[in-house]
């Protein structure tokens, strides 16, 4: 009996023992209210951290703010935001990391210089303010995006992209004066910064007119195209030095071949997925070994490129509005480089076809019909496609949208759900633009009553990335010049224009089809009627016009 006592009690104390410790190990009542103290759970998350530990040392840091931010002062708290923001760098989760930074920032005058004081710290808060103010932005938060890139320039201001944001943002707002200033600062920090010159080119284009004086408002635009003309200088040289170093890497002389293989880089560094661009450097340019330095090269290429149209672009429009707003030879000289900037913005971009549509511009203003027409035209193609090209289940949920509600209007927007569906089918046909937002759908305006669209109906429809008034300005500037030049074929031998007068009539009905008020368009149609024949639709559009002009 001693004995059995003796095991049932040695037995008891096991498990007294063992619940003892499972109560402690426990997340109960008690443990929950126990306080940890302060430094022992810094001290704790800081050894999370320096080990690797990230989401410990998150928790940890979290725990501290939870337990004694209340009553810790504006310094204490201050850090253990700054520890937070590390931990969230770290886990490449830069967003909340940019609000712990900011939060940092605003509770301690001296975090500013802690974070500057140490290497990582400047490195990752950088990051993540830059990252931050960049979502911010895209997100049409411009206030918020630009406390976020300011802070970034305070914390390391040689690096140029958190400037950029910040005059950005200005620019958003309409504060230009402001914009100017960050440029300036820019150009204290680097007097080659392209960027820099690329803003103060922008406050040039962008401040409005009432705010320049009577002399200015036309000296404005060669202090524009001057700063523009020096951001692009000193993009090619970046664009120039990246393909040499390009072409060493690989051995690829320069010429086509060297030509062809920046192509690629720059068209597969534009995809969201990097993977082709891995696959191709890894496969087709069999430098698996070199892959970080040619993919380094490739984002070289990629950004001096991308920053080369825009300048060229911005240029370009500055450029030609200050040819509209001058005379004579002076006018012509500026569309003349307006030009030229407009084929450079292409040379780097070929699918811009905001830049191509100016451009175009440019040479009808030019009277070089033949040219512009050209370039409309392309316009078009490029930005506008045939419903039957997409896929029977994307075409047929567009169909589904046109209803009695508007049918009437002859075009709808697309929400960003199916606007994605209708780009990625897009892509699928090697269309390279995103953003086909709209469906037009013109047989459909003038029917009395409402039915489903018939196959002929859909064989009209169209998609494309431009709004109506967009839309309808690149049909009309296609089929005016298409008029004058099959008008002028026409008048050498007759015949000989018809074609271009057929193309023309295509066109310039697109516009009645989005604006059947317009009276270019019918203007244009009479003679074009005329000229091929067609005498009593001549009449009709000429009593159209007639309506019109006297209804002004």
């Amino acid at each position: 009996m001693v004995l059995l006592q003796g095991g049932f009690v040695r037995r008891n104390c096991h498990l007294v023992l063992l619940l003892a410790l499972l109560i402690a190990c426990a997340p109960g009542r008690a443990a929950a209210q126990q306080t940890i103290p302060l430094d022992a759970l810094l001290r704790g998350a800081r050894i999370h951290y320096s080990q690797g530990r990230y989401e410990r040392a998150l928790e940890t840091f979290q725990q501290a703010l939870d337990q004694h931010g209340a009553n810790a002062d504006p310094a204490t708290r201050a850090d253990i935001h700054i520890w937070l923001g590390l931990s969230e760098s770290q886990l490449r989760r830069f967003d909340p990391a940019a609000a712990h930074f900011a939060t940092a920032i605003d509770l301690d005058e001296g975090t500013i210089a802690r974070l500057k004081g140490d290497d990582q710290w400047s490195h990752w808060s950088w990051t993540a303010l830059f990252t931050g103010a960049r979502d911010l932005a895209g997100r049409g938060e411009p206030d918020s995006s630009l406390a976020y890139a300011l802070a970034a320039t305070h914390i390391d201001p040689s690096k140029p992209g958190a400037y950029l944001l910040v005059a950005n943002n200005y620019s958003t707002l309409g504060r230009h004066d402001e914009m100017l200033a960050t440029a300036r600062e820019m150009l204290d920090v680097n007097p080659d910064n392209p960027e820099a010159f690329n803003l103060v080119g922008l406050y040039y284009l962008q401040r409005p007119d009432s705010l320049w004086t009577d002399d200015m408002k036309t000296a404005r635009w060669d202090s524009c195209g001057y700063y523009y003309e020096q951001a692009i200088s000193l993009y090619e040289k970046r664009y120039e030095d990246a393909r040499n170093t390009l072409s060493e890497r690989l051995n690829v002389a320069p010429g086509p071949d060297l030509d062809a293989i920046v192509t690629s880089l720059i068209a597969k560094s534009r995809l969201p997925d990097q993977e082709p661009l891995k696959n191709y450097i890894e496969k087709d340019l069999k430098a698996a070994r070199q892959l970080n330095e040619i993919a380094q090269q490739a984002s070289a290429l990629y950004y001096a490129s991308g920053n080369l149209n825009v300048s060229s672009s911005r240029a370009g429009s500055a450029l030609l509005r200050a040819s509209a707003e001058t005379e004579g030879e002076t006018a012509d000289a500026f569309r003349s480089r307006a030009e030229g900037l407009f084929a450079k913005a292409l040379r780097y971009d070929p699918n811009d076809y905001t830049a191509m549509y100016n451009l175009g511009i440019a040479q009808y203003q030019s009277q070089n019909d033949s040219l512009a027409e050209e370039t409309f035209r392309r316009v078009i193609e490029g930005t506008v496609a045939p419903l039957t090209e997409l896929p029977d289940d994307v075409r047929a949920e567009l169909i589904a949208l046109v209803g009695p509600d508007n049918s009437e209007a002859g075009f709808l927007q697309l929400d960003n759900e199916l606007m994605a569906r209708v780009d990625d089918a897009m892509h699928e046909l090697g269309r390279p633009l995103y953003g086909f937002a709209w469906l037009y759908f013109p047989e459909l305006r003038d029917r009395t009553g409402f039915t489903a669209p018939t196959e002929a109906d859909e064989a009209a429809m169209r998609v494309s990335v431009h709004s109506p008034g967009m839309l309808e300005s690149a049909y009309l500037l296609t089929g005016v010049t298409q008029t004058s030049l099959g008008l002028a074929l026409e008048k050498n031998a007759k015949g000989s224009g018809r074609e271009m007068l057929e193309r023309a009539i295509a066109n310039l009905r697109s516009v009645i089809g989005i604006n059947p008020d317009s009276r270019e368009a019918w203007q244009n149609l009479i003679h074009c009627y005329r000229e091929t024949g067609q005498e009593k639709k001549a009449l009709e559009a000429a009593e159209r016009h007639q309506k019109l002009t006297r209804g002004r």
